[in-house]
Parts: structure tokens; sequence; C-alpha cells
């Protein structure tokens, strides 16, 4: 059993100062918004989260067409929303003044068009369903599996995509694996006390075929049979937690390994089928799965077989379709599982489904209405500075040898920054978008599947986005070496120019440094400044890195999510790392800039240095059903907000002095752990 070398933290003990009842400041909205989040009844050195969030979620209960609110996110998100339907809504109206203008405008419209939709029926999806009525053994999938995938983009046996060679980051290659199933995840089917999802879902299939023309009895049969394939495939699945150790999902091979591999599979006609036949570099992320899946499916026959093809097919269309397919959706995914009441109106559908399809044809216009030109700038100083605070923290890393942190401040050095919006956008040429929504759906899906067919063994595209620029979020990507940060998330109160610089850099300084820790987490840290991942690390830093991830998934496993559950602490891993790390370096970045620019003082009764910590944890506060809970402590790599920010500044040295809270206080152990 491996002995835990934790990083101590012992501080001096000090009188405890309870912070202020925040006043109700006159004339500062953002300051009376921070006052109102914070519940002065509890005590900070408590439970952090709720003195930070108590206000807020008592004004907050959930509106019964959610199934969670995220305070950063949600507030920033329903604004985003709110631009967006401005400029589709005056698009809409006909006479449009460019190209873009014309398809964001005709694709919102008809999505709106429920009569429309619903006037059609099954109608759209049945061609679909009609190309497996060949099938009637597992030797007649891979044409069809193939053209399913290039053609439609589903993968019911078989997962694939096309992404960056893992080992030479610079060329696009072919990646096979496991796919996604119908429930959230393959403990679902295995596991006894979730019987009762189970039967949901299976009552959710048998509508769908009903919906699809099938009589009531065969339709049950049939949802019977994707059940049992589905758990079939489940059986042979990896837990998520390993799919995250990039070492193990690197199995790269060409064509006479695959087939070696898997022989029975008929690759030739599977490639052919999907358009590429002279493929010839594949990695496969689960080989055990790949070798075991032609005898699982070998197990069921044809009908069986078309089932499961068939209620993938529904699956992803049924919230195109006609309003029972819809609901039958909304009954399984959004309630039983997520447990959201009711259905968000038609407009935030519609324009999640425009920035969906044509995100970047609405993205140069939200850009245009709701980004300033120099956000980017403030941005990138921010994050410069937030990237010297790693570098400088480095030195004082004693399990880090000089060879390996060297490498780690060039790898450091290396990460290239995308602010705001691409600077080249998609034209959608050939996208063709009229007032037929599941025509526009089908063009729109068709451009975007031709685009990632053509890049497969081809040079990557360094300046590709993964995100549109009106999204609430960000992300570290490990085969290029870059963090993006869409102009979405650049607004209050994650970041705003009228906000005390302590508020930004609590907020979207802490997202900044929680990426650039992901480039050094556990599965960042192997891959090196070119995001080839090799090696780059000394044999007795690894060890030394082990042991501090340890402390961290110890503590986090501890953490109860609900009764008998608890955070996956090896599936949240990554981010919980990032998330001490990201508060460390947002703190040093902070301290840097006060000490040139000077500190705002006192603000909703706060001090800077508590403003800091209390900007931090606001963003994430939150209120989730119970279902939604549940379904992510199985699938979500993020811990539940709580944790997140309980965890990190719990862990973070200077959190207990700034709120004078003594040692073995729950927000100040006398053991903590440290990686970045």
């Amino acid at each position: 059993m491996r002995n835990l070398l934790l990083s101590v933290v012992l501080l001096g003990c000090q009188a405890r100062t309870t912070p202020p009842a925040a006043p109700a400041p006159d004339g500062d909205p953002v300051e009376a918004e921070v006052a109102a989040a914070l519940d002065p009844s509890v005590d900070p050195c408590e439970d952090f989260y709720a003195y930070a969030c108590g206000g807020w979620q008592a004004a907050n209960p959930l509106p019964p067409d959610r199934a969670s609110l995220v305070r950063g996110f949600t507030d920033i998100a329903d604004r985003n929303e709110e631009i967006l339907r401005e400029i589709l809504e005056e698009r809409a109206q006909g006479n449009p003044h460019s190209r873009r203008d014309a398809l964001v405008g005709a694709f919102y419209a008809a999505c709106m068009d429920t009569a429309a939709i619903d006037a059609r029926g099954a109608e759209p999806v049945l061609p679909e369903l009609a190309r497996f009525d060949g099938v009637e053994k597992v030797g007649d999938l891979p044409p069809v599996l193939g053209a399913l995938r290039r053609e439609v983009g589903v993968s019911p046996f078989l997962g694939f995509w096309i992404g960056p060679d893992d080992k030479n980051p610079d060329l696009n290659i072919l990646h096979l694996g496991q796919p996604r199933l119908g429930l959230p995840d393959r403990s679902y089917y295995l596991d006894e006390g979730r019987a009762g999802l189970v039967d949901a879902y299976r009552g959710f299939l048998t509508t769908l075929f009903t919906l699809a023309g099938e009589s009531d009895a065969d339709a049950a049969r049939h949802a019977d049979q994707v059940v049992d394939v589905e758990t079939a495939l489940a059986k042979i699945s990896w837990p998520r937690e390993k799919l995250r150790d990039p070492d193990a999902t690197y199995n790269k091979l060409d064509r006479a390994g695959l087939a070696g591999l898997a022989p029975e599979l008929g690759w030739d006609a599977y490639f052919e089928g999907a358009g590429i036949p002279k493929v010839q570099q594949i990695n496969v992320s689960n080989p055990e799965y790949v070798d075991a899946l032609h005898a699982t499916l070998a197990a069921f026959d044809g009908e069986a077989l078309r089932s499961a093809l068939r209620a993938a097919v529904l699956r992803t269309a049924a919230d195109h379709l006609a309003k029972p397919f819809r609901d039958a959706s909304f009954e399984f995914y959004n309630k039983t599982l997520y447990g959201q009441q009711e259905e968000r109106p038609r407009w935030k559908i519609c324009v999640d489904r425009t920035d969906g399809y044509l995100g970047d044809l609405l993205g140069q216009l939200y850009v245009d209405r709701a980004f300033a030109g120099e956000s980017r700038e403030v941005a990138l100083e921010m994050i410069r500075r937030i990237e010297q605070a790693f570098e400088e923290s480095l030195p004082g890393l004693a399990w880090m040898d000089d060879a390996t942190r060297e490498a780690a401040v060039h790898k450091a050095r290396a990460i290239r920054n995308k602010i705001g919006y691409p600077d080249e956008w998609r034209d959608y040429a050939g996208v063709e978008i009229g007032d037929d929504y599941w025509a526009n759906v089908r063009s729109a899906s068709a451009y975007s599947l031709e685009e990632s067919f053509s890049e497969l063994e081809q040079p990557v595209d360094p300046d590709e986005w993964f995100m549109t620029p009106s999204t609430v979020n960000a992300y570290y990507n490990p085969s290029a070496n870059e963090i993006a940060f869409p102009a979405g998330i650049l607004q209050p109160p994650f970041y705003g120019v009228q906000q005390p610089a302590a508020m930004n850099y609590g907020a979207i300084g802490m997202v900044v440094g929680h990426e650039i820790t992901h480039g050094f987490d556990d599965q960042g840290r192997a891959y090196d400044a070119e995001g080839k991942l090799r090696d780059w690390w000394e044999a007795s830093v690894v060890s030394a890195f082990e042991e501090r991830a340890q402390c961290v998934g110890d503590l986090y496993s501890g953490f109860q999510v609900q009764p008998d559950l608890f955070v996956n602490a090896k599936l949240t891993m990554g981010e919980n790392i990032a998330d001490l790390g990201g508060l460390k370096l947002a703190w040093k970045a902070w301290q840097a800039h006060a000490a040139e620019h000077g500190k705002a003082g006192e603000f909703a009764g706060l001090t800077d240095e508590q403003l800091f910590f209390v900007s931090f944890a606001q963003s994430w506060c939150s209120v989730s059903r119970p279902e939604l809970e549940a379904v992510r402590a199985q699938t979500d790599p993020h811990s539940p907000p709580r944790y997140r920010v309980n965890g990190a500044v719990m862990n973070h040295p200077a959190f207990g002095e700034v709120f004078s809270c003594d040692v073995g206080d729950p927000m100040r152990p006398e053991s903590t752990c440290e990686v970045w």
C-alpha cells in the first residue's frame, strides 16, 4: 500500500473574526448582488460554499423548466440567449442583408414552426430506419454502420471520431472505440439498483417504436431487444475513469493490425461504407471492446440488431420530430433522469439549435453585438499574468526535479491562448436552409460531417475552435497545448470591466488558472509542449506527483453527494487538481496585480482578499434536482459545485488567514493537499 506524502500547512491560530453581515449598498448593483448572495448566518470557516451562496440559493428556487442553475454560468447563458434571440428574430422576419443573415434567420424560423414539424409526424425519419431492412446477421452490419456514421452521424455499436494522433498531434487520424449507449453510463445497465431506470428506458423505447409505426406488441419486443443488446455492449465497455488514461487509450494500428485485432468485423466493407476505403492510420481507444464486439453482436439475431440500430436513430432524431417524439424524449431524459418538470420555452431550444448547427454564422453576429473589441486584450493580459504565476510557482515545488521543472516551464510558455472567437469563420458552403426544419438539420449536419471526414489523415487546423463564441465555458486542448475562452464566458459575473480586480481574478481568473493547470493534471501532464503524448517526466517525479494526486483523491472520495453516493474521485481527479491549482494561480496573479495597481478597498462588507474568495465561490452557486445530481455523480468529470468550492479553499494556504479560521476548522484542516 502506497504511503501518502501530504503537503501539510500548519498556520498560526488567530482570533476568529466573523465577517460582517453585508450592507445593502446604494448605487452599485454589482456590490448589491454580491451582498445578497451571501448568507452571513453561516460561519465561512465551517462551510464556505453555504456562506458565499446561501442567500443566492434562497432567492433562486429551481423553475420547473430547469434541472439545475449555476449562478455564473446560468446568469450569463440566459443573457446570451436573449441577445441571440433578438438577433435571430430580427433575421427571421426576412429581408436579409447577407447569406449569413438568411441562413440563421431561416433555420430559427423553421425550428419555431412547430405546426409544420408536427404535421410531418414520423415521416422524416422513416427513410433512415429503412436502411436497416437488409440486416439479417452480424455479417451484414459493416457497410451499414459505415454509411450510417458518415451520412447520419450515428455510431450505435462502434465509437468513431476523427481527431489528432496523440503522438503526432499535427495529423488527424481515425479513432475507434466503445460507443455512447442510450443510458448515461454503462453502470446503469449493470447495477441492479438502477432496474427502475432501465424499465423506464425500456418504456421510452417502446414509445419511440410505436410512434414510428409499430404495433404495441412489436414495439415492446423490440425495446426488450435493445436493452439486451446495449447491456451486452455495456459489459465489454470500460468504465469512464479508465477512459481518462491517455496511455491506455492510445493503441495505434494500421489496417493490417486492425484486421489482426478483430478480423471478423469486416473492416473493408465498413470503411467502404463510410467512404474512406483507403484509411490507414487508426487508433483503437479500447482494444478489448473492439476485440469482443463481433462475438457480442453475433449472439443476437437480425431482428435484435435491427431494433438496436433503429433505436439509435430514433433517439437521435426524436428531439427534431413531431411533438409526441419530443414529449417522449423529454419525459425520459429530462424528467425521469434529470428531474426537470417542464420543457424549456421553444425559442430557447431554437436558439440553442441554431447556435449548435450554424455556430460560426451566429457567432459573428453575437460578437458584433456583445463582445467589446478591447475585451480580448484585457482578458489576454490577465491570462498572461496567471501564466507567469504558474511559472513563478514551479521553483517552490520541492517534489519536482530541475529537468522536469525546466520542461514544465517550456510547456507553460508554449501554451497558445484563444480568446473570444476564431480569426477565421466557417463559411458553411453548400448548406441549404429553407422552411423544412428536418431538411435544415440534415443539411447542416451533412456539412459538419463532410468537414470532419475531409480532415482525415490531413494536417490539424491549429485555428479550429471547439466551442461557439456565445458558449459560457472554456477548455484546455492537450494535443494542441492550447486554452480557449469564448466571448460568452467573458461576461459578468465571471468578468466585467467595472468589477473590482479581486472579483475578476477570483472568478474568471480561477477559470484561467484551472485551464492552465489542466495542462499539468493527471491527464494533461502526459502531453509535452508540442502536444505529443510522451513520457517527459523523470520516474521519481511521476511517483511524487502520484502521491500528491492520491491525497486529492482521498479527500474528494469522502465528499458525500447523496446518502450512499460519494464523489467518484478517479473520474473527477483531473478537474479537482485543476480547481486546486487554478485558485492558487489566480490568487498569486491577483496579488501581483494588486501590488502594481493597488486594491479597491471594502466591497459588500468584504476586504479585497475576502472578495477574491467570495467571487470564486459565487461563480459556482448552484441548485440542482436530486435526479440530476445522481446522474452527474456517475458521469460528470467535475465534482459537484459545493465540493469544487470547499475542496479548493480548504487546501488554499491563504484562505484560513483571510477569514481568520482556526487550524482544525473544516475549511482549515491541519493537513492539506497540494499538487501545483
